[in-house]
């Protein structure tokens, strides 16, 4: 599906930049970035897929996996931080 395929490309590009701001193991002083790239999620692909499950463009499954998706990407900054706690916010 193209239009998660964008957003795929969205988050990972996110998700890039996010890695890049900070060392690994960088601790509780980058726990910010996880917080951002959480809010970035809400707020720019919640939206977005929510309209999509609304128009029935995909169905609740599909839009469950996706948002599944970005936070796996949010816990991975979490792991890579060294922040490992079993919460994406």
């Amino acid at each position: 599906m193209e239009e998660l395929d964008t957003l795929r490309g969205m988050v990972l590009a996110w998700r890039k930049d996010y890695f890049q701001s900070a060392p690994p193991q960088g601790g509780e002083d980058y726990l910010f970035l996880c917080e951002d790239f959480s809010q970035e999620i809400e707020e720019h692909i919640y939206p977005y897929i929510r309209r999509m499950v609304l128009t029935d463009y995909l169905d609740q499954a599909q839009a469950g996996e996706f948002l599944d998706f970005c936070f796996r990407q949010v816990l991975e900054l979490k792991g890579y931080l060294d922040l490992d706690n079993g919460s994406p916010d």
